[in-house]
């Protein structure tokens, strides 16, 4: 039997990048799986090209979202449900994938960047895995990303984490290989839905983004379950391309920096959180020169 999926991507003024990424994703899709648009309040015209472009009906308009949905679309014999969340207010990333996945209809939930673009069988493969979890241990699995068009390009999606001169601090594995990661990537990994919402899902107080993927894998396996990284699951990625229409290098820099910072606070333990005051002083000299470096670069 078949275990459908319900597939999230997040968008805010994208409309170019979703009609290039669009058909890539419905090519992915299995019969009865689900593809939710998370629309955050953009004031293109991506409303009115995914409506058309699905046939769309709305079913329901509440404070915060009006929601659309066409239940049995067609393409090439497959039925597919195609769900449109219009935010009214720009939520940014975790907020408003955290309503997407609550509203989705399936258990298994594929978070996906509206900038990637995935094989064909990348489902299959990541499904298999919690198909073969009878212990329910398994939160997610991470994807295998090119950062770029093709397999030439530098690879991402397998990740470690630690903790030194009084911060937490992350970097690419050293190896590419099945296995486990330090967490999920929030644009292209499987989630566990009923373990996601127990997690309450990202938190909001990385806003707008940056370390919140990170963050929810970390509570996931301090719970004791898997956080899992598939090679055979191949996504290709024109990195952050989303992240650079909002905000400028320099903003985002500081941005991830920031989310560094509370996210050490967070799960630091005492002795750790007192290294992070006594090294502030580096830090804080670093991160100046780095800011310096950039702005004489541009």
């Amino acid at each position: 039997m078949l275990t459908n999926v319900s597939v999230v991507i997040p968008t805010y003024n994208n409309l170019k990048l979703l009609k290039q990424f669009l058909p890539s994703v419905i090519r992915m899709l299995r019969d009865g799986d689900e593809l939710v648009i998370a629309d955050d309040a953009s004031h293109d015209q991506t409303l009115e090209f995914l409506v058309n472009k699905f046939k769309l009906d709305k079913l329901k308009e509440t404070k915060e979202f009006k929601l659309y949905q066409n239940p049995r679309f067609l393409d090439q014999k497959r039925r597919l449900k195609i769900t449109l969340i219009a935010g009214k207010q720009n939520l940014r990333f975790a907020q408003n994938v955290n309503r997407a996945v609550k509203l989705a209809e399936h258990d298994l939930v594929f978070l996906l960047n509206s900038d990637v673009k995935p094989e064909p069988d990348v489902l299959n493969i990541l499904v298999s895995h919690f198909e073969k979890d009878k212990a329910s241990k398994l939160f997610a699995v991470s994807c295998l990303e090119y950062e770029g068009k093709d397999k030439k390009a530098e690879k991402a999606g397998k990740n470690q984490l630690w903790y030194e001169f009084g911060l937490f601090t992350h970097s690419k594995a050293a190896d590419f290989k099945s296995g486990p990661t330090a967490w999920a990537s929030g644009g292209s990994a499987l989630f566990d839905k009923k373990k996601w919402l127990k997690l309450n899902g990202f938190d909001p107080k990385f806003y707008p983004a940056y370390w919140e993927d990170v963050d929810l894998s970390l509570r996931a396996r301090k719970r004791g379950w898997q956080v899992w990284f598939e090679p055979k699951a191949v996504v290709y990625h024109q990195h952050e391309s989303t992240n650079r229409s909002v905000f400028d290098q320099l903003g985002m820099m500081r941005l991830s920096w920031r989310h560094a910072d509370y996210f050490t606070l967070k799960h630091g333990d005492f002795w750790q959180k007192l290294a992070y005051f006594l090294w502030r002083p580096f830090w804080w000299i670093k991160r100046n020169r780095a800011v310096k470096n950039l702005r004489f670069k541009n």
